[in-house]
Formats: C-alpha cells, structure tokens, sequence
C-alpha cells in the first residue's frame, strides 16, 4: 500500500509538472518578449534570455497608446457589468425561491434559457437596441398609425446608448448563470427563515435586505469576482458597441496596437507589454480573493 501511494504521489507530481510547464511557458515567452526592444526583436526573431527594455516599453505603451485610458474604461464596464449581474441574480432568485406564484417557474425557466443564448448569438438585434433605446416606444407609438393621425407624422424618438458605458455594460447583464446558483444557494436556507422574519414584523424588502443579503456576501463576492473577470475579457460586444478609441476597452484596444499596415512587421515586444498591463489587474484581484471565490462558490452548492 505504501508503494502505490508513492507512485501514485509521483504520478500526481509529474503530472502536475507537466500541466504549469504547458500554462507557464506561453507566459514565459510574453514575459521575454515584453523585456525585449523592437530593434532586438528584429534582429534575434526571439529570444530565450530576457532583456532590459521591459520599463522603455511601458513607458511607451503608456505615452503612445490610447491602453491606460482603455485599462480604465475595462475596470468600469467590468465593475458595471459584474455589479449588475449580481444585482439582477440577487433579485431574481429571490423572487424564485421566497415568492410562490404561478408564474415563477416561468419566470426561471426564461432566466435559464439566457444562458444558452450569449450575446454573440443576439449581436444584431442588440445593436439595433443600443443604437436607439426608443424603438419599442416608437414601435408601441405607431402601431395602427394612431400617433401619425393625432400629429400628423410618425413618433420617431433617438436615444443612442453606442459608446456609452451604459451601451456596452447593460447588454452584458443579460445573463442568468448568477441566478441559477443564487437559487441553489437560497434552497439551503431553512425553509422557516421567511416565516420567522415575518412573524418578527419584517416585510419582504427588510428580509431582503437585513436578513438574505448578509447571508448571502460569500456567494455574492464569488459571484462579483468570477463576472468581473468576464466583463474584463469580453471582446465581441464592446467591440462592436465603441467605436471610438477613447471607449474601448483593454481587450479591444489591445488587439488594436498592431501596425498600421499590412506589409508592416508588428511590434510584438510593446504587444506583449501591453498583454502584461491589460492582465495585471484580474490576476491580481483573483490572486487576492481565490480563497473566498471557492468558499463561496462551495456555500452555494451545498
């Protein structure tokens, strides 16, 4: 038995060996590369030894770039996107779970059946949306032609949220995953936890709000952490939603510091500079608060 267990520890080790070499080399070749100079990267193609012209990178990603501005407008819409993400799955998994109607499984079956329509997938019918608010107004308005008999022409109202925070923000909200595992959570509680809280004069908004909610901050931390780092990847949406480069986030615009013609060789090294900046801040926020995502993840499948 003791054999077995050493060569299944070694196993296990090599194994594991194996898995950080094929995660950590491709980090390791953006690191050399970021520390690298353009004219060195021209002469030597790569290089295994790193180089001294990492800061003169960073230096000139951050004078030369729209990216610090575009890191900032990352840390808004991700801090928009995962806030109202839990904002939404809060509410709505207490309206499944604590609220018994006829039409709460619906309602849940809707909100699950968002998550297998991504936006990717609703690309055009949300840019017709962001591009002007106004259209179901407009649509209810004109319907029958009532609107253009009462005032002689059609209601045609604009309201344009494309390059907007709220236009690229609102549209990534849309998803249900935190609330299927709010309701796994709030299944856990005991079933009489409402009851007493009634019976102690609490109404619904106050056991929300004094009761669920500090039961709830682990999950919700996980749950704010795990959709922060989604808004901060998401490419397709903002870019599609911002056009200009001052609303861009990090990941659009750093798929942007290519050059700026075609036969023109791209500089990698002030690439993967810009790669190392745009990364620092999930890595370090899930660096931070790895512990707690799990512990809070784990709460809520019990």
């Amino acid at each position: 038995m003791i054999e077995n267990a050493r060569s299944i520890d070694r196993t296990a080790t090599v194994l594991l060996l194996l898995g950080s070499v094929f995660v950590l080399l491709p980090l390791a070749f953006v690191a050399i590369t970021a520390t690298q100079s353009y004219g060195d990267f021209l002469r030597n193609n790569f290089s295994l030894l790193p180089g001294t012209h990492f800061w003169d990178n960073v230096a000139a990603v951050w004078s030369l770039t729209d990216l610090p501005r575009q890191i900032m407008n990352s840390v808004i819409v991700a801090a928009l996107v995962s806030g109202g993400k839990c904002f939404l799955a809060f509410t709505t998994a207490y309206a499944v779970v604590f609220f018994r109607t006829r039409y709460v499984p619906l309602v849940y079956a809707a909100v699950v059946a968002s998550i297998m329509l991504p936006i990717e997938l609703r690309v055009i019918t949300v840019y017709q949306v962001a591009s002007n608010l106004a259209l179901p107004v407009n649509a209810a308005a004109n319907t029958g032609g009532l609107w253009a008999v009462l005032f002689g022409a059609p209601l045609d109202l604009q309201l344009n949220a494309l390059d907007s925070y709220a236009g690229i923000a609102l549209p990534l909200m849309a998803q249900g995953a935190g609330t299927l595992i709010l309701v796994q959570f709030f299944k856990t509680l005991p079933r009489d936890l409402a009851r007493a809280a009634t019976m102690d004069g609490a109404g619904p908004l106050r056991f929300m709000a004094d009761v669920l909610l500090p039961l709830s901050k682990g999950p919700l931390l996980s749950l704010f952490i795990y959709f922060f780092i989604g808004g901060w990847v998401d490419y397709m949406w903002p870019l599609v939603a911002a056009s200009s480069p001052e609303m861009q986030t990090a990941v659009v615009g750093l798929a942007r510091l290519g050059p700026g013609m075609e036969e023109d060789i791209p500089n990698y090294p002030l690439e993967m500079t810009g790669a190392i900046m745009v990364t620092v801040i999930p890595l370090v926020l899930i660096a931070l608060t790895q512990r707690r995502i799990v512990r809070g993840l784990a709460l809520s499948e019990k």
